[in-house]
């Protein structure tokens, strides 16, 4: 007996639906419905093996439009367009928009099977290849040229014993490239250990960087690893090191220099082996040239230079990214999430991402959680009110009295403000709170009054 394959007929025709459930039982579990909008409620119930499209309805949306709408939601979903009056116009068109096969409206039952099968096997396999990706790559996807470039570079760079330097917007995902360039290299095996330079107070940053000896200071009432030593025969991460101060520059460079560490407050030279990979927001060569940073650390640091492209400059890896982000919430709270509809993932696409990786995972995940139906629309997004760049939301400020515009725009600010500080200190809030100079009981203050 041949494998019995789940499939959704979709067909106002109920003499067809009858012929075609008698003589497919031994080749299929057959799941009916009379139009495209009750199909496409039922995909969001259950996702059959593939699906048999009539490509004229007689109510409602037609085949295409409905071929239109699975294929926004449900890539990957086997859809065989059958109709009583074929054309090689329409044909081609329904191909265009991502109908696997188009056959005559009575098919033979032997063929439909072996077509499914043959397709539902070259979906599995791109899955297991995509599945080999995410092996090799983490947490790193997409698929678009300026991805498949970042993976190139890490490929070549891991095995090779020179310092890195990545470059990027907030958000893009540079410690995610720090990270998998350690696990492809020969120090895999040892720590990664990461230092944000802008979380750490100067005058902490040599002793939580450095380490520091007993008695060194007042309340240094035993010995201290520092992050560098940590690392030791693996790799050190310091992300926006361009925020680092003039002497601790001079200080962090002659350490690179000598490949040695001092504790604070203490004699012994310590010698270290690590590899640096270094991270910045901000174009370092701009910052050599205004003299906010030294030359000689730059060199140091640049021996390869890695750029991660915005989200804006790969928007066709949105749509991945979005089911990624959903699934992964999903498996958070232990329920089953609503889809994203085609026009919210053509609103993801068309936004501009000031935030970019990292602002798309807080909009997607708030949106699974927050909408109302099993359909996450434009509206669950709220772009608008997101966008530096919109007119809706300052737009409706300029309506308001003075005081209550002043109001709105710092409660929108101190919302953003926030949620990026507790997001830049991996929502450690001691460090978030002396990041922003103010107490940690005031940051909670903060957090508890903010509105959204």
């Amino acid at each position: 007996m041949p494998e019995r394959l789940t499939i959704l007929v979709v067909d106002d025709d109920q003499d067809f639906l009858g012929d075609f459930e008698v003589i497919g039982r031994d080749f299929f579990e057959l799941h009916t419905a009379d139009s495209g909008e009750k199909a496409l409620e039922m995909l969001k119930e259950e996702e059959p093996d593939a699906v048999v499209l009539d490509l004229r309805l007689g109510s409602g949306i037609d085949g295409l439009e409905t071929l239109k709408r699975i294929r926004e939601t449900w890539p990957d979903l086997p859809v065989i367009m059958v109709t009583e009056h074929a054309d090689v116009d329409t044909a081609v068109k329904a191909m265009k928009q991502g109908a696997f096969h188009y056959m005559s409206k009575h098919p033979n039952i032997k063929t439909l099977h072996a077509i499914i099968q043959k397709e539902l096997g070259s979906v599995r396999w791109k899955n297991l290849c995509l599945e080999e990706i995410r092996k090799q790559y983490g947490e790193m996807i997409g698929r678009s040229a300026p991805m498949k470039e970042i993976y190139r570079l890490i490929a070549r760079v891991a095995t090779v014993p020179l310092n890195v330097l990545v470059l990027g917007e907030s958000g893009t995902g540079k410690e995610l490239v720090a990270r998998e360039i350690h696990a492809r290299s020969g120090r895999a095996g040892h720590p990664f250990v990461a230092i944000n330079c802008a979380a750490i107070p100067p005058a902490l940053f040599e002793s939580e960087v450095f380490g520091h000896e007993r008695g060194a200071f007042t309340h240094a009432v035993s010995r201290k690893t520092g992050k560098i030593e940590m690392a030791d025969k693996g790799t050190l991460f310091l992300d926006e090191i361009n925020s680092l101060d003039p002497d601790l520059q001079a200080k962090l460079l002659r350490v690179l220099d000598d490949k040695a560490i001092t504790r604070v407050g203490g004699n012994e030279v310590k010698r270290v082996d690590v590899r640096v990979i270094c991270a910045s927001n901000q174009d370092l060569e701009k910052s050599v040239a205004e003299g906010s940073f030294r030359e000689d650390l730059f060199h140091r640091v640049n021996g390869i230079q890695i750029v991660v492209p915005p989200l804006r400059e790969r928007a066709e890896d949105i749509p991945e990214l979005t089911r990624y982000f959903s699934r992964r919430i999903q498996m958070k709270t232990g329920r089953a999430g609503p889809v994203f509809s085609g026009e919210a993932i053509e609103a993801l696409q068309t936004y501009h991402w000031p935030g970019n990786v990292r602002e798309l995972m807080n909009v997607v995940e708030r949106a699974s959680v927050m909408a109302a139906g099993r359909e996450v629309t434009v509206q669950d997004l709220k772009l608008a009110s997101r966008s530096g760049k919109s007119q809706g939301f300052f737009q409706e400020l300029l309506f308001l009295p003075y005081k209550e515009a002043r109001q709105k725009l710092f409660s929108r600010f101190k919302s953003v403000y926030l949620s990026e500080l507790i997001q830049r200190n991996q929502g450690n809030i001691s460090k978030a709170a002396r990041q922003a100079g103010i107490s940690r009981p005031g940051l909670y203050r903060m957090m508890e009054n903010t509105d959204e």
